[in-house]
Parts: structure tokens; sequence; C-alpha cells
């Protein structure tokens, strides 16, 4: 969208919801054809993304350009791949304008900052880029109208298509494990995201809205605002959120509803209130009960989000958080294995005590040295983790109370199957 703005044609290709082979997407960028392809990069996705980078290149032999995340992380070793051209380090606003014009123009970007690039053989990096984050207020909306928003759904939604949105990113908390750095926090004028949940709505025809905030409950007064806006202007539609228990209220919780929040994912972590403490994420537990009763009092749907094989977690810890799951009756849990990710604290430890980096091997095109990251530090090996992921499952979902409570809950037949095709992968 930003790119429109500064009179760039773009087109967005996302090749899996259209259900696209290599070939195929190359036939739709030959169509286009664009002065260069880029693709935004994450760090856990780099070997898939990077495959598919290959396989277009040969199909389509237009420049590459990356971003991302995974760029601020490992640029060196993403740039020692050959099919990347061109690499965005930082903020990328005017940065990829000003790199672009410059493919275009076939001349090399020496004088963008925050970019690097090959000459003569060799991977050039210009000085890093001074731009400061920009506030999304400052940016147009997404530019949906590039997108096949009729194709976008999840097993969990009932209404459909949906879109994702955010009305603040980063989290300013600090939780030692996460990969979200902590100083970029920054949060939209409540005006300006009822602006665009209203233009998802009346031009898209979007039913379903997944806010992809970390901390959508930072700053109460701007949560109470968004709400009233929706309601002052009629907008009916159903949202989720992510939601941090200790900042809620009775009265939040309440007004969410009324103003179309249906499903709110709550980031438990853990039933040891020693190991959230001892990693910085400092929410009592009580909070926690506190939350999920609420949002069941308004017949808000709740996920909760559970985290297994911590670093010192023994059997007993673990059996302590399968017994607060069990407790706390939500609608629906997630559970996760404990895998060191960078740039979070936890993983810069494990590479200064250990003097390795597997996610630096991965980046460079070597994956083995993963499969030993899950549990690290706590009493599980990687295999034994695997089996008490899938029995906290069993033990949560299996249970014919839950059954017979999701079962009197399902809104359509859409959601029997669903439920039916998860309930046949926990087998």
């Amino acid at each position: 969208a930003y790119l429109e703005t500064k009179g760039f044609q773009v087109r967005f290709l996302d090749a899996s919801a259209l259900g696209l082979t290599p070939e195929a997407a190359a036939d739709e960028v030959g169509e286009f054809p664009p002065a260069a392809i880029c693709y935004s990069l994450c760090t856990q996705n780099f070997l898939p993304t990077l495959a598919w980078i290959k396989a277009l290149k040969k199909l389509a032999p237009f420049p590459v350009v990356v971003g991302g995340v995974q760029m601020g992380i490992y640029p060196r070793e993403v740039m020692t791949h050959p099919e990347i051209d061109y690499g965005v380090i930082g903020e990328g606003w005017d940065t990829l304008c000003r790199l672009v014009e410059h493919i275009a123009a076939g001349s090399a970007p020496a004088d963008v900052p925050g970019v690097c690039y090959r000459a003569g053989g060799e991977v050039i990096f210009t000085p890093p880029n001074p731009e400061p984050a920009r506030s999304l207020d400052e940016v147009p909306f997404p530019a949906r109208h590039l997108l096949p928003n009729e194709k976008y759904t999840t097993v969990m939604t009932r209404e459909w298509p949906i879109t994702v949105m955010l009305s603040s990113r980063g989290c300013p908390f600090g939780c030692l494990y996460c990969d979200v750095p902590r100083d970029r926090y920054q949060s939209r004028d409540p005006l300006r995201t009822a602006d665009e949940i209203e233009e998802c709505v009346r031009r898209f025809g979007i039913r379903e809205i997944l806010f992809q905030d970390e901390t959508f409950t930072l700053g109460r007064e701007r949560v109470m605002k968004l709400c009233e806006e929706i309601l002052r202007r009629g907008i009916k539609v159903s949202w989720s959120i992510r939601a941090r228990a200790d900042l809620l209220d009775r009265e939040m919780v309440a007004l969410m509803k009324r103003a179309g929040l249906g499903k709110m994912n709550v980031g438990v972590e853990s039933g040891r209130q020693e190991i959230l403490g001892r990693f910085n994420r400092n929410i009592p537990l009580d909070a926690v009960r506190s939350a999920v009763a609420w949002a069941r009092e308004e017949k808000i749907l709740t996920l909760g989000f559970f985290i297994v094989g911590w670093p010192g977690e023994t059997r007993e810890d673990a059996e302590a958080t399968i017994r607060f799951a069990l407790e706390l009756e939500c609608d629906f849990i997630q559970v996760n294995k404990m895998m060191p990710q960078p740039p979070s604290l936890v993983y810069r430890e494990l590479v200064q005590e250990t003097g390795k980096d597997p996610w630096r091997d991965y980046t460079l095109g070597d994956p083995s040295g993963l499969a030993s990251l899950p549990g690290t530090g706590s009493a599980f090996s990687p295999e034994e983790l695997d089996k008490l992921q899938m029995e906290f499952f069993r033990r949560f979902y299996f249970r014919p109370a839950y059954a017979w409570r999701r079962l009197r809950g399902l809104g359509s037949w859409r959601e029997l199957r669903a439920l039916l095709s998860s309930a046949l992968a926990l087998r």
C-alpha cells in the first residue's frame, strides 16, 4: 500500500492461499512483469521461503529483494544464498521505495541506508538506516484490494472471510523467552483503527478480524475508546485478540463483547508461578483465572497458550501446568514446546553458554542443530517432550465433559468438521 502511494504498480501474490505451484506462480509473475520480487523473512520459516525463492528464480529470473525480522538478526547469513540479490535491514518504508527505484534504473543502491546488495562478486552493506520506526497512523491501510480476501479462514473462526489487523505493534514487557523486541511498542489512534475496521467490513465484506497485536489489552483507555467507536458506528463484525490477563478487568471484557469480541487468546504459559517469574512473565495465576471466568460469563471463547519444556522444568512442574489448564476450562488450548529462538535473551544466553548458534546454521542451510533445541535445560529430551505435548492435548481434549460442552456450543457444520479433524490428528 505504501509503495502504491509513491506511484509504484504492485501485485501481491499469495501462492499458498491460491494453491499455486511454483510453475503457476511464475506464470502469474511473468504476466506482470516486475522490476523485483519481494519476500518477507522470519527466522523460523526461512528455509521453506528460500525454497520458493530458488524455484521462482529459475522460472522467473527477476531480481529478488528480502526484508523482515530475519534481516535484522542474520543478514550476512541470508546473503550467502546467491538467489537473493538485495536485502532491506530495519524499517523498510522509504528504504524499499528507494531501493526499487535503483533496481528499475539498473544502478547500485550505494546511497540507500539500511540495504545490502551484490556487486563485483561481493555483498555490500550500506550504513544503517537512521529512520525511526514510523507510526502506523502515518501510513495507508494494508492493500487488501490486492489480496484474495475470500480465501482466508482458519479452523477456529466462526465467520469468514477473515483478515488480520494491528491496533498496536511490539510489546514493552520483555519476557525473557520472547523474540519480540521490547523497545518498539507503538499503539494506533483508536479512531484510525476503527476506520480500518469499517473499511474491511463495508468495502471487503470481512466478517471476522484477527487482531495480531502482541498485547491488545495494553492501554485501557485506547481499548475502551475503540470499542465505543465500533458501537457508535454500528459496525457489525466479530473479532479476536491476544490478551494479557493482568491487563483485563470485568468492565473492559463486557464492553469488548458488546463491540464484537468473539474469542480471546490468553497467554497462560505455565501453571507454576515461580517459572513465570523466572522468565519475567510476571502475571499472577489468579489474574488468569479471573480473565477466563469473565470471558466465560460473557460467552467469549477462550484459547489458552501453554508452554512445556522450560529450562529447569521438571515433570512435577509440567503436571502442575496440565492441572491448571484443566482447572481453567478454556474452550481451546495450544501447547507449544519451549524452543529458544533469536533474538530472545534465553537464546542469546544459550549461544553464549554453548558456543553454538543453531538458528544461524539453519539460516546457512543446515537445520540439523534445531533438533536438540526443544526442551533445552528441562527434564525432558526432545522425544520425551513430544510425548508430553501430546499427553497434554489428549488429557485436555479427550474428556467427555469437554466434548459435550463443545458440541453444545457449535454454531455450524463447518465447526463440527474442524473439531472432528482436530480430534483425529490427536489420536
